[in-house]
């Protein structure tokens, strides 16, 4: 049986200043990092995925970055969001598509 899953470090979970929204949407970012450390995603998908609208995605990017969990480059018009340093030498990153 096909299965995915994401994980959320202690880190972003203990993180009292974040809601249940944005410690969901770090486990997605997350996992959409574990390769290289970039993550493409529109907030279209994103709000698709969490099933919630595009300005609570938008809200909660604002929240992450306030909190230095990640950062936000923008090259060629394109969004790409990173892990911070600390966040992600800190983390075991794990993603399985079989369990």
């Amino acid at each position: 049986m096909k299965c995915k899953y994401i994980i959320i470090p202690d880190l972003v979970l203990e993180n009292e200043k974040l809601n249940s929204t944005e410690k969901l949407l770090m486990g997605i970012i997350y996992s959409l990092n574990y390769n290289d450390n970039v993550c493409f995603a529109s907030n279209e998908y994103l709000s698709k995925k969490l099933k919630v609208s595009k300005r609570t995605i938008t809200s909660a990017i604002s929240r992450l970055k306030k909190e230095n969990l990640i950062e936000i480059k923008v090259i060629n018009q394109q969004r790409i969001i990173y892990l911070n340093k600390i966040t992600w030498q800190n983390t075991s990153i794990g993603v399985a598509e079989f369990c």
